[in-house]
């Protein structure tokens, strides 16, 4: 069976299942370059029919997630709002709304904002701005359409579905153990907070479902009231946080505590605000910028392990899967995966909105199968992170003979003895290789790397390639077998994703200090296995041999506010635009003049 999911609200995308393997997933924001992409997906669809080979006319079955969208953002999308953006819909929306009697019109406000060639859909079939049930029925038909299906064969999952479901099949161990699952986020389909149960691969059932679990909206309000962008730039907060002094974060912390509770399975409030910003600005006003990052951030591990704990006293289990965009939050999950009662800790990648098209095909699958247990264990949804396109040597070179700006720059094939030498000798490499990963995190096809071993490194993929805020950490690859060597991870958890946190070793601080977080010295490793990827994994082995240090510095290949590369050109575009020393495009090493 083919099925395709599809993903249209917030960070839109795409996979393929076929036969119950991902064959393919892509995030639109990736071909578009366009960072957290909404909208009906077209390229990222594109692309994971051309990597399975197939067409449009193929698909058995069409899985769709969340059911309600409200048609204004998809005139309006809000990928392209500037921070003052963010505030004017506060001010000008949000506010008369909730506090004088008022409504104004989303569309006239930001009527500068109307974008006509992303709205693909029916309009006639939308009453108003706010109409979700018209807008589902103009998405179906739009569907229909576009994939020549009947509407028998295709299938809506309300929001949370869609992330329990990702969560729970991409488990490399839901067959042999049970699992409790737990998915946070900002909203969706009137849910934020869910709580799940599979037993060893039996279908999921859900435990609690409610609209109270506001973590992620005060968040990504606070993130805002920072003066930073609230769908975006919450991994800024969070790594702000740890620099302050608790004694400066104690006042900020004390105004998100008395407010939200953790309750059951649920959530209460002992002051419920009117609304999580106002509110926060009004009580946060005259507090230090670190200290709030610092108190939202206790706060936020607080909330979690609290409501992690309830759910393992419930469920009775202590094998814990967490997703939605809160679980993008490492900083929260080293605090869950360390309480006592988790036996275990699985965060998968890409757990924001972009792998809601993944949930989708997995339920799918199951729902019109005849045996649903034997299907979830014939299911194979994620062997491999890497699930976009690659390029083979021939496409590559002739890509590079049509390249303008490489004048002057040195390209020969780069063993993987002279890319370590460079590494090893202080130079910054760009790495473009095999198939992209899928989600938000660069695991080593599309990363920028480097000697993790100066602190100096930070500062200068921060000011010359990243441009990004100095405070932000780092994170490394590492090897498999060394990642003991350079963590404590005492239950043994996957660190393949980037999706965890752990304290460093002395090694660690001495042979990685560049890829920890410069106050607290935590890691976020991604563990190198060679099956997962040889060509990476020798690369490291590489440096490894030259240097005795068994781990790179890894961050994502993109210029900040850039979604990570997609193509050769957009490589070599960054490439050419950042202070790179190196680009190592498939076999070929690009350098720039004076750095061979």
């Amino acid at each position: 069976m083919i099925i395709l999911g599809v993903n249209e609200g917030h960070n839109a995308s795409a996979a393929l299942l076929v036969d119950g393997k991902l064959i393919a997933a892509i995030s639109e924001d990736r071909p578009t370059r366009q960072t957290t992409r909404s909208g009906f997906p077209f390229k990222a669809i594109d692309e994971c029919l051309a990597l399975g080979g197939l067409s449009r006319r193929d698909i058995d079955r069409l899985a769709i997630s969340t059911q309600h969208l409200p048609p204004k953002y998809f005139w309006i999308p809000r990928e392209t709002f500037s921070i003052r953006d963010f505030w004017r819909e506060q001010n000008e929306y949000w506010k008369p709304r909730l506090f004088e009697g008022t409504r104004p019109a989303y569309m006239e406000i930001f009527k500068d904002k109307v974008d006509p060639s992303r709205f693909v859909y029916d309009p006639s079939l939308i009453k108003n701005e706010d109409d979700v049930e018209g807008m589902l029925e103009a998405r179906l038909r739009h569907h229909e359409q576009y994939f020549g299906l009947p509407r028998d064969r295709i299938t809506v999952f309300d929001h949370h579905t869609c992330h329990a479901w990702y969560a729970y099949m991409v488990h490399p161990k839901r067959l042999e153990q049970d699992l409790v699952v737990f998915a946070a986020d900002g909203a969706g389909d009137g849910v934020n907070g869910s709580v799940w149960y599979g037993a060893k691969g039996q279908p999921l059932k859900a435990l609690h479902r409610t609209n109270q679990c506001n973590i992620g909206r005060i968040y990504r309000y606070v993130t805002l009231l920072l003066g930073m962008k609230q769908f975006e730039h919450a991994f800024k907060t969070m790594g702000l946080a740890p620099y302050a002094n608790p004694k400066y974060g104690q006042a900020a912390y004390e105004v998100f505590a008395e407010t939200l509770q953790v309750d059951g399975l649920g959530f209460s409030y002992r002051i419920k605000p009117k609304d999580h910003f106002f509110y926060f600005k009004e009580k946060l006003e005259g507090l230090r910028f670190d200290g709030i990052a610092w108190g939202v951030q206790q706060r936020t591990e607080e909330l979690l392990s609290a409501w992690v704990g309830n759910g393992i006293r419930e469920s009775g289990c202590g094998h814990v899967c967490m997703t939605g965009g809160v679980a993008m939050n490492i900083k929260a999950n080293k605090v869950v995966w360390e309480r006592s009662d988790v036996e275990s800790l699985f965060v998968p990648p890409g757990s924001g909105d972009e792998s809601l098209s993944i949930g989708a095909a997995c339920k799918v699958a199951v729902d019109f199968a005849q045996l649903p247990a034997e299907t979830i264990a014939q299911c194979q949804p994620m062997t491999s992170i890497y699930l976009g396109p690659a390029y083979d040597e021939a496409d590559t070179q002739h890509r590079l003979d049509r390249m303008e700006g490489l004048q002057g720059c040195t390209i020969e094939k780069g063993p993987l003895s002279r890319v370590a030498q460079l590494l090893g000798s202080g130079r910054v490499v760009g790495r473009f290789a095999g198939r992209s990963e899928f989600g938000q995190r660069a695991l080593g096809n599309r990363s920028i790397l480097a000697d993790p071993r100066p602190r100096e490194v930070v500062r200068t993929i921060n000011e010359m390639i990243k441009q990004r805020d100095f405070w932000m950490p780092f994170a490394s690859s590492v090897l498999a077998q060394r990642m003991s060597d350079y963590v404590i991870n005492p239950k043994h958890l996957r660190g393949d994703f980037m999706t965890l946190a752990f304290d460093s070793t002395a090694a660690g601080q001495k042979e990685m200090i560049g890829g920890l977080h410069p106050y607290d010295l935590t890691s976020r490793p991604h563990v190198v296995e060679r099956d997962a990827n040889p060509d990476y994994h020798a690369l490291i082995a590489a440096f490894e041999k030259e240097t005795g240090v068994g781990a790179l510095l890894n961050t994502s290949f993109n210029l900040h506010g850039e979604p990570i590369v997609h193509t050769p050109e957009d490589a070599v575009s960054t490439f050419l635009r950042s202070g790179l020393d190196h680009l190592l495009l498939g076999e070929w090493l690009i350098s720039k003049p004076g750095k061979s």
